[in-house]
């Protein structure tokens, strides 16, 4: 419940699923004010072959830091590869603030790369997410890109070891 100018984020996720080229999804949001309801309308180009958009390249196209041992994995690298013509901006549009920082390159020349960071914050550590970020480029179209972060987390302590018992005796 809000109270009256109070606001919030909403967070919709839309799973592209098997769907490819371009796809329209018209979300519901029910309130108890005004309207009987609102639509949000979500549109995206899913691409079958991530390692070839234009007019950049990430790679990898979905950053999974995920950790099955005890080293911490606190950080992932990533490339912007910029196929076009022309020298391209790039500017952040979203990400989970409170779980990650994303460090991208205020631009990227023509027929060049880039590399960005993704760093997860203290409360991303220890727990298991699926996120993205999204940031947008000054081309003509206005084109943005959203990147994937995967993270599970499986503790040492909880794998079994071969010819080891636990406690229930397995």
């Amino acid at each position: 419940m809000l109270a009256v100018g109070d606001s919030t984020q909403l967070e919709i996720i839309f799973s592209t699923k098997r769907y490819t080229s371009r796809i329209t999804k018209t979300p519901r949001i029910e309130t108890n004010v005004g309207p009987p309801h609102k639509n949000v309308r979500i549109t995206t180009q899913v691409v079958r072959r991530p390692d070839s958009t234009y007019p950049v390249i990430i790679k990898p196209y979905k950053l999974d830091i995920s950790q099955f041992g005890e080293k911490v994995r606190d950080q992932m690298k990533f490339t912007i590869t910029n196929v076009s013509e022309q020298d391209l901006d790039l500017s952040m549009v979203y990400f989970p603030t409170d779980l990650v920082d994303v460090s991208l390159p205020a631009s990227v020349s023509a027929g060049k790369s880039a590399e960005g960071v993704l760093r997860l914050k203290e409360p991303a550590l220890s727990m298991s997410l699926e996120k993205s970020f999204t940031f947008q480029l000054n081309d003509a179209d206005g084109s943005r890109f959203t990147v994937p972060i995967k993270r599970t987390i499986k503790n040492p302590s909880n794998i079994k070891k071969p010819g080891v018992k636990t406690k229930a005796g397995k």
